[in-house]
């Protein structure tokens, strides 16, 4: 193409600051695509104005959005969760998901630029945003529209739904379930590709919609931004010390000799995420309730710690516990990831796939995950994570890991996998080609869409 693309990248809400897996995968693919083409970045933000959330100097990935975009337009977020939301939610045709994005002075600040600007794309993050979708039709100049998947929203509210704290709450969340799902059937043919986030997603929007352009961009993580040399960095800056991290290659790395030798500065059992989110909320409480106190009596050196911002009363009210930390919000997660002698990930419900996991591996961290946990990710077990489900599986994941073969066999073969296919460098090669590859008028069942994206992860078809 002769001129930079011109991509609008529309979104729920700003990147800044970047302490959701969502956000993430929102500010990561507006960077690569920024390399390439001109984007304009719209959304709602809860911050006036967004920033990043700590010292620049701990998290020099994530510069301000203005750095690289052309522009950036945030609304307030004036609607979320509303009484007449709540009613018209389960009354009317949109559910409250989308209803909380939904409201007057966006669709007129979207209208607006549509008139002003010839975008080739409008890149539109989730479902969340459908209901703006006569607008992007009505544009002038007909851009390529496309809706990028995080997860199968009805699948996530159908498995929050078997295990909602409340009778009043199972209720709404399977009304809610069936309107999400109704909702992505009518709007599958609606836009003119996809984007998911695993081959199981791909595979299931296309047994709803065959004829649907569907392809896969994996949610990635930083691999240079985890790399030993700046966890090292993150470590000495928060602690005043020389950092624990010890390199797979490294000559004298840590050694553990039996399961009752796990010693500090190793000590750490880990599990990062947005703590307000009910999947993450049900998985910690779960984990710390009936599987923490078998480890802590059988490895009491260690201590849980839980990562993330927002932690609800729940999660707080687990401190109590013994061995048992919530940091809340962190600048900057990477000296726990230097601490850790585990990542757990014990989920239960949710979708999409899992960034929590590829931070961990790309930090040399071993990660042990239910199969949900792990769902949407090409991982195998005991090469390059440990599948357990129950208390008695993650005992046993944990006395296996103090074996200084295996642990560092995961650290390796794991570290390999992020940096060769889930670094967001490659995942936005991905996404651009894709788009050029939707311009040309092609069908993704044709033969060629395999070696279009094969090029963009620079492998052989």
């Amino acid at each position: 193409m002769s001129e930079a693309m011109r991509i609008l990248h529309f979104a729920p809400k700003d990147c800044l600051p970047v302490n959701t897996g969502a956000k993430l995968r929102n500010y990561y693919f507006a960077r690569e695509l920024a390399a390439k083409a001109q984007v304009t970045y719209l959304s709602f933000t809860e911050n006036s104005p967004a920033k990043p959330c700590a010292d620049a100097d701990n998290l020099e990935p994530f510069a301000p959005l203005e750095s690289f975009c052309e522009r950036v337009i945030t609304l307030p977020q004036t609607s979320h969760y509303t009484i007449g939301n709540m009613v018209r939610g389960l009354v009317g045709r949109f559910p409250l998901t989308v209803l909380n994005y939904t409201t007057e002075a966006m669709a007129k600040q979207l209208e607006a630029l549509l008139e002003e600007n010839n975008f080739d794309v409008v890149h539109v993050e989730s479902l969340l945003l459908a209901a703006y979708l006569p607008i992007i039709r009505a544009a002038k100049n007909q851009p390529l529209v496309v809706c990028d998947w995080h997860n199968i929203d009805s699948e996530v509210m159908q498995r929050y739904s078997q295990h909602a704290p409340s009778i009043a709450r199972k209720l709404y969340a399977r009304l809610t379930a069936r309107k999400l799902l109704k909702l992505e059937q009518e709007f599958l043919e609606k836009f003119d590709g996809h984007f998911v986030v695993s081959e199981r997603d791909r595979a299931k929007l296309l047994k709803i919609s065959p004829n649907s352009q569907v392809f896969t961009a994996d949610n990635g993580v930083d691999t240079a931004f985890y790399a030993d040399e700046a966890l090292n960095k993150a470590y000495a800056s928060r602690f005043n010390q020389r950092s624990p991290v010890q390199s797979a290659n490294q000559e004298n790395p840590v050694s553990f000799s039996s399961a009752d030798a796990l010693l500090a500065p190793r000590k750490r059992v880990l599990f990062v995420g947005s703590m307000d989110y009910h999947a993450n909320v049900d998985a910690v409480v779960r984990f710390a309730e009936d599987i923490w106190p078998t480890l802590t009596g059988r490895f009491p050196q260690l201590l849980f710690t839980v990562v993330g911002r927002k932690p609800a009363a729940a999660i707080r009210a687990l401190e109590k516990l013994p061995n048992l930390e919530v940091t809340g919000t962190v600048d900057d997660v990477r000296p726990f990831y230097s601490e850790a002698f585990v990542a757990v990930v014990p989920l239960r419900i949710g979708g999409g796939s899992r960034l929590k996991i590829l931070e961990a591996m790309a930090a040399g961290v071993p990660v042990i995950s239910t199969r949900l946990g792990a769902e949407g990710l090409e991982l195998k077990d005991r090469e390059n994570f440990l599948l357990a489900e129950t208390s008695a599986d993650f005992c046993k994941a944990l006395v296996e890991l103090s074996e200084e073969t295996l642990r560092q066999n995961l650290i390796h073969t794991a570290r390999s996998l992020v940096r060769e296919r889930y670094d967001w460098a490659a995942i936005g090669k991905i996404l651009f080609n894709s788009y050029e590859f939707l311009m040309t008028g092609a069908t993704a069942s044709t033969p060629s869409l395999g070696k279009v994206l094969a090029e963009a992860l620079e492998v052989k078809a």
